[in-house]
C-alpha cells in the first residue's frame, strides 16, 4: 500500500517553492542578457505581457493537473486522462524535461558556487580584466574542478531531499530564497546610487525601437514568449509537482498569479541591480555569457567596498541558482516515488548516482570534451538549453494546456473544477474558456515553429523577420 502523500506546511511554503522553481540564472542572467540585446525597455515590456498572458494561465493548468491528480508529472496524466486514450504518453515528456534541465542548469549553478568561493576568498579582488577572464577560463577548462562543482551540487541538492519536503526542500527554499532577496536589495541599492546610473536606467524604462530593425519584430516577440514560459519554469511538470502538495481549501488562480507577479518584479529588481552598474562603469549590457563571470567581478574592482559587494553578488547568485536545481531535483525524486513505488530515500539516493553520470558532459563539455558538440551550438550545455527551451518546454506547455481543454483529455469541466475548488482565493473565469482553448494553443505553436525556423531554416536565406 502506497504511503500518504506529505503536504507543504502551509500556502506561504506553496508560494515559496514555486518561485524557488521560478527565480533562477533566466532571471539573473538571461533575462538580463537579452534585454542588453533586445531592446531594454521593450524587451521587459514584451516578457511582462507574455507572463500575464500566457504564462501563468499554463502554469495554472499544471497546479490543476498536480492538484486533481495528486501525483508528479510521471503519473498524472495517467491518473486523469479518459479510458483508453493515449495522455500519459506526456508524463515522458515531462520526465525527460527535467532531466535534460539538469543535466546543463547543475553545471551553471557549479560555477555559481566556484565564483561565491573566490568571493569569499577575495581571489578577484584588485585584479585585472586579463586576469578575471583568465580566472574564469580556468575555472571552465579545468575537467577536475568542474566535476567537483557539479557532483557538490548534486549532492547538496539530493540530500536535502532525501530529508523530506518539510524537513528538508520546504526549509532549505524558506532560508535560501529570504537570504537571495536582502542580497538582492542591498546590491540594487547600491547599484543605482552609482555615478552614471541614469544611463542604465534610462535603458530599462526607455524602449528602443531600433532593435526591431536590427533583429526583427517577430523574432524579439518571439524570444520574449518563450522567456515568458521559461521563467516560470512552465511546461515540463516542474510546477505540477507542488500543486500535488496542496490540499484543496482554496482555489488556484491567485496562486498562480501570485507566484507569476512575483517572479515578473524579480526580473525587474535583477534588471535594476546589473544594468545601472553596468552603464556607470561603461560596460555593453549585451555580453552575453560572460556578464556573470567576467564583467561583474571588473564592475565590483571598479567600486569601493569591492570584496562586500563581490561577496554579496555571488552568494546570491549561488543561493538562487541552487534553490531551481533543488526544486527540479525535488521533482525527480518524487517522480521515482510516484513511478516505481520507492522510499524517499531510495529515489533520492538512485538519482543522486544518475545526476553525477548524466551531468558529466556538461561538465567536461568545455574542456575534455571540448571537440564534441552538435553543429551550430558552442558547446553541448547550449545545446541541452535549446532542447529545453526550444524543445520541451513549448511542447510540455501545449499538453497542458490542450489535457485541460480538449473534451478527449481531461476536459475544461474538470479544470475549471479543480482550478477553483476550494472557499477562498480567486475564481478563474469562466469566460476565458475561448482564449485558453485557442488563443493560447496558437500562441504556443508559433513560438514552436517559428523557433526552429528562426534557428534552422531563416539563417540560410538571410531571412529577417
Amino acid at each position: 500500500m502506497q504511503k500518504e502523500r506529505e503536504k507543504l506546511t502551509s500556502r506561504f511554503s506553496f508560494v515559496v517553492l514555486s518561485i524557488s522553481c521560478a527565480i533562477g540564472l533566466g532571471n539573473i542572467w538571461l533575462m538580463p542578457y537579452r534585454a542588453g540585446t533586445y531592446g531594454g525597455a521593450l524587451y521587459i515590456l514584451l516578457v511582462t505581457a507574455f507572463i500575464f498572458l500566457l504564462a501563468i494561465p499554463v502554469l495554472l493548468t499544471e497546479y490543476t493537473v498536480g492538484r486533481g491528480s495528486g501525483q508528479s508529472t510521471a503519473n498524472c496524466f495517467h491518473v486523469l486522462q479518459p479510458k483508453g486514450t493515449k495522455w500519459h504518453l506526456n508524463g515522458y515528456l515531462g520526465i525527460v524535461g527535467c532531466y535534460l534541465l539538469l543535466m546543463f542548469y547543475v553545471m551553471v549553478c557549479g560555477f555559481a558556487l566556484g565564483y561565491f568561493w573566490k568571493g569569499l576568498s577575495g581571489a578577484l579582488i584588485g585584479q585585472s580584466p586579463e586576469y578575471v577572464t583568465a580566472s574564469w577560463l580556468a575555472l571552465t577548462g579545468n575537467p577536475v574542478r568542474s566535476v567537483e562543482l557539479m557532483i557538490a551540487i548534486i549532492v547538496l541538492g539530493m540530500g536535502t531531499c532525501y530529508l523530506g519536503l518539510r524537513k528538508g526542500v520546504e526549509r532549505v527554499c524558506r532560508y535560501v530564497m529570504g537570504a537571495f532577496f536582502i542580497l538582492l536589495i542591498v546590491l540594487l541599492i547600491r547599484s543605482v546610487t552609482l555615478p552614471g546610473a541614469g544611463e542604465g536606467l534610462r535603458f530599462l524604462f526607455v524602449p528602443n525601437l531600433d532593435a526591431m530593425r536590427e533583429h526583427g519584430t517577430f523574432r524579439i516577440i518571439h524570444m520574449a514568449m518563450g522567456q515568458a514560459l521559461f521563467s516560470l519554469s512552465v511546461g515540463i511538470g516542474s510546477m505540477a509537482i507542488f500543486g500535488s502538495y496542496i490540499n484543496k481549501e482554496k482555489r488556484l488562480f491567485r496562486d498562480a498569479f501570485t507566484v507569476g507577479a512575483l517572479d515578473l518584479s524579480i526580473i525587474i529588481l535583477c534588471l535594476l541591480m546589473i544594468f545601472p552598474a553596468a552603464f556607470a562603469f561603461g560596460i555593453s549590457p549585451a555580453v552575453g555569457e560572460g556578464l556573470l563571470f567576467v564583467t561583474l567581478p571588473n564592475i565590483f574592482n571598479a567600486m569601493p567596498g569591492s570584496y562586500f559587494w563581490s561577496l554579496m553578488f555571488y552568494a546570491g547568485l549561488t543561493f538562487v541558482a541552487f534553490s531551481t536545481a533543488l526544486a527540479v531535483m525535488e521533482n525527480i525524486t518524487a517522480i521515482g516515488m510516484d513511478k516505481f513505488g520507492w522510499s524517499r530515500a531510495k529515489s533520492a539516493g538512485i538519482n543522486m548516482g544518475l545526476l553525477i553520470l548524466l551531468c558529466l558532459p556538461s561538465a567536461l563539455t568545455r574542456n575534455v570534451w571540448a571537440g564534441f558538440v552538435p553543429p551550430g551550438f558552442p558547446h553541448l550545455g547550449a545545446f541541452f538549453t535549446y532542447l529545453v527551451m526550444e524543445i520541451a518546454l513549448p511542447i510540455g506547455a501545449l499538453s497542458y494546456v490542450l489535457f485541460c481543454m480538449s473534451k478527449k483529455g481531461w476536459g475544461w469541466d474538470n479544470f475549471i473544477a479543480e482550478a477553483n475548488a476550494g472557499s477562498e482565493g480567486w475564481k478563474f473565469p469562466v469566460g476565458l474558456r475561448f482564449y485558453m482553448t485557442y488563443i493560447i494553443p496558437a500562441v504556443i505553436i508559433f513560438i514552436f515553429i517559428f523557433g526552429q525556423l528562426q534557428r534552422w531554416v531563416f539563417p540560410r536565406f538571410g531571412i529577417l523577420l
